[in-house]
């Protein structure tokens, strides 16, 4: 073996000629994609962004855009500290509620402090910095999960003063302080107020977020590119061999966890003066897992990943309320689904006819049995809801049957993922797709808030199944 060979893997070596030889318009988008340059990829998401009031004059669109770059700009600084430098901070958002709760001291009647919005927002930029480096120096020490549950443990504690420090007795006051307004909150913030301009309306917050964003990519991006960015993926694939290379790792680990915190803390002071007031329950783990499946959903280390993660996550929630469209989208994304993994493709036309006939066999059977228990849901103006609420058999009081209908799907959806055999699983797919229908119908389209949780869930886990690296995430080369 030649000396320029050793210690090289020839498969992993070879990994981006193999990659040069796929085809299929997956490979042609993405190449087109990077042929276009950087600056042109920011100008292209500046307009998009700047032409959005422009074509509508809705409140509600514009504080779903403004609330997705809000997002976005949350998920940009996670994706820093957990996609780069590896690190599992799962106390993020505390120091997103820090900005919050800093932007509402210095700017509220409640501690009658009204400092300008150019000095708040720089300090509590720096103010969040110096937070990240004091949660970091003692939780480096620790790795993996127990860094995760110490930062966890952090986030939590954030929640729990908020909401608790109501009456804090002082020594220097006879009357107990009242330091964060408990669940109540701080109410009736100053509106951010730069260069003469005065932040009043939705489209005015959503200008400021979009810059925030387009500032924060541009940071990010700069650092990716830079020795530290390099050094935060050395530090993220091994970072006991990046330290016995001799690097910093523990100040590039710092690095990270106080410019996460930085961008964190100025998000949650816009934020708070968006809303004009801060509450506990705005900093809660819920965000913590919507700002991490973003970052998961859209690919560990892609920044247009996180971007259109964070679309993905904050839109189709919003597009899911309207009952009708839900359904049209879940009938859908089951049909795409059934494309995706059923093969060959000849069986899904068989399929859809197997399970047409199946559900016209079993309302035929229920209305001989007992054709008093058969009723027909409230219609509504969807030609497709409307003729699948014709040919199934729905009960006359839903909730029970729904119920049990959901269990017995989810025994049937195991059941069917077990069998290996193409003919039985073909066969089981048949009542499992009636079930899934059944239960769309009697319980799920009557309760759209939990549905609408349980189908981005079930788009998340699918996606995890079929491309593990995220929609735009690289995927990883490694040899053991």
């Amino acid at each position: 073996m030649s000396l320029d060979k050793f210690g090289k893997d020839e498969w992993a070596a070879r990994h981006g000629e193999r990659l040069s030889k796929r085809s299929g318009w997956q490979v042609v988008a993405v190449r087109a994609i990077e042929r276009v340059p950087m600056w042109a990829r920011f100008a292209l998401l500046i307009a998009a962004g700047l032409l959005i009031p422009q074509i509508t004059s809705n409140n509600y669109i514009i504080r779903i855009a403004g609330t997705t770059a809000l997002m976005g700009t949350l998920a940009l600084a996670l994706n820093l500290v957990v996609g780069y430098a590896g690190l599992l901070d799962l106390g993020f958002v505390a120091f997103y509620g820090l900005g919050g709760y800093a932007y509402a001291y210095l700017s509220s009647e409640f501690s009658a402090v009204h400092w300008p919005t150019w000095a708040s927002l720089p300090f509590i930029a720096i103010l969040g910095a110096l937070f990240g480096l004091l949660l970091g120096s003692p939780s480096l020490r620790l790795v993996g999960d127990y860094l995760a549950i110490v930062t966890l443990g952090f986030g939590q504690i954030f929640v729990q003063l908020a909401t608790s420090l109501t009456r804090v007795e002082v020594p220097w006051s006879e009357n107990p302080l009242n330091l964060t307004g408990g669940p109540n909150g701080i109410v009736d913030l100053d509106p951010i107020r730069l260069f003469g301009f005065t932040a009043r309306s939705v489209t005015d917050y959503y200008y400021i977020l979009l810059a925030i964003l387009v500032a924060i990519l541009l940071v990010v991006y700069r650092l990716n590119h830079s020795r530290v960015g390099r050094a935060w993926r050395s530090l993220r694939e091994d970072d006991l061999a990046a330290e016995s290379m001799g690097m910093p790792t523990r100040r590039l680990k710092l690095l990270a966890f106080a410019i996460g915190a930085s961008i964190a803390g100025l998000s949650g002071a816009v934020f708070a003066a968006w809303q004009g007031a801060v509450f506990p329950s705005n900093f809660d783990v819920t965000l913590l897992i919507t700002i991490y499946a973003i970052v998961v959903l859209g690919g560990l280390g892609s920044l247009p990943g996180v971007l259109a993660g964070a679309v993905i996550l904050v839109v189709v929630p919003e597009i899911l309320r309207d009952v009708d469209v839900s359904g049209m989208l879940f009938y859908l994304g089951v049909l795409i689904t059934l494309f995706a993994a059923l093969k060959p493709r000849w069986k899904m036309p068989l399929l859809l006819i197997a399970v047409f006939v199946f559900g016209i066999a079993v309302k035929a059977l229920i209305g001989a049995i007992a054709p008093d228990t058969l009723a027909v849901l409230p219609l509504t103006p969807s030609i497709i809801g409307d003729a699948i609420r014709e040919w199934l058999a729905l009960p006359a009081e839903p909730a029970r049957p729904g119920n049990l209908a959901f269990g017995a799907l989810v025994v049937m959806f195991v059941l069917v993922s077990r069998i290996q055999h193409s003919g039985w699983r073909f066969a089981g797919l048949i009542p499992t797709l009636y079930l899934l229908a059944f239960v769309w119908e009697t319980r799920l389209s009557q309760e759209p808030s939990i549905t609408r949780l349980l189908l981005v869930g079930v788009m998340l886990v699918t996606l995890m199944n079929y491309r593990p690296n995220g929609l735009l995430g690289r995927r990883r080369v490694e040899v053991v």
